[in-house]
């Protein structure tokens, strides 16, 4: 009956429709309740007197800032399933620099990005890596202000996904080994990479460089 049929596609687009409502309603109050937190972390460091565990406060906000702009992301969208990684990177470098750089103007971000889109389950990590990449060379690479570029690369080929993030910087020590890393950052950076089943190459030519490789 044409009828009938009719009236179950009806039924089933009316469902979808609810469904889409519900998901972006779901990313919409997870992305909220993440600036919350942010902004009890923010309110918080100002009652901190002591320097080390203001820093502490403030990676822990980023943390949460990188995950919000995830789901902000997800709820601008009409696909739920994927993020447009490439804006994401955008935003989160941008806010970073804004965030850490006193002296703004004397880091230069360079951003070369492929188009592409990541689920959820690959955004979130990878927007940690670099979130702890750019911020390692926020506070370590350009001493006494002096001027610098910090840059992100990303590339698709065939599937097989680069994620170049690095600095012009005073470098990193030669006998650096990720393994070993003293400090929780470049702990999660690697933690991290092994979740996405991802490769790491340190190129110390000019400054330092995090090459991430991995397949979608």
């Amino acid at each position: 009956d044409i009828t009938e049929n009719k009236l179950n596609e009806e039924r089933i687009s009316q469902s979808l429709k609810e469904k889409e409502v519900l998901l972006k309603e779901v990313h919409h109050r997870v992305k909220n309740n993440m600036q919350v937190i942010s902004s009890i972390l923010n309110l918080q460091s100002s009652y901190v007197k002591d320097e080390y565990a203001f820093n502490l406060l403030k990676e822990c906000q980023n943390r949460v800032k990188t995950m919000a702009f995830i789901h902000e992301s997800l709820y601008q969208t009409k696909n739920f399933e994927s993020v447009n990684f490439s804006e994401y990177i955008t935003t989160l470098s941008k806010n970073l620099v804004h965030t850490y750089a006193l002296n703004s103007k004397s880091i230069k971000l360079v951003l070369t990005l492929d188009n592409l889109y990541l689920n959820l389950d690959l955004s979130i990590p990878c927007g940690l890596i670099i979130n702890e990449i750019i911020s390692n060379s926020l506070k370590y690479a350009f001493p006494n202000n002096r001027e610098g570029i910090i840059f992100v690369t990303l590339k698709n080929i065939n599937n097989l996904v680069s994620i170049e993030v690095g600095d012009n910087g005073i470098g990193i020590s030669p006998d650096f080994d990720i393994k070993n890393a003293q400090t929780l950052g470049l702990q999660l950076v690697d933690t991290l990479i092994e979740q996405i089943n991802g490769k790491l190459v340190i190129d110390r030519k000019k400054g330092t460089k995090f090459i991430i490789k991995f397949n979608i």
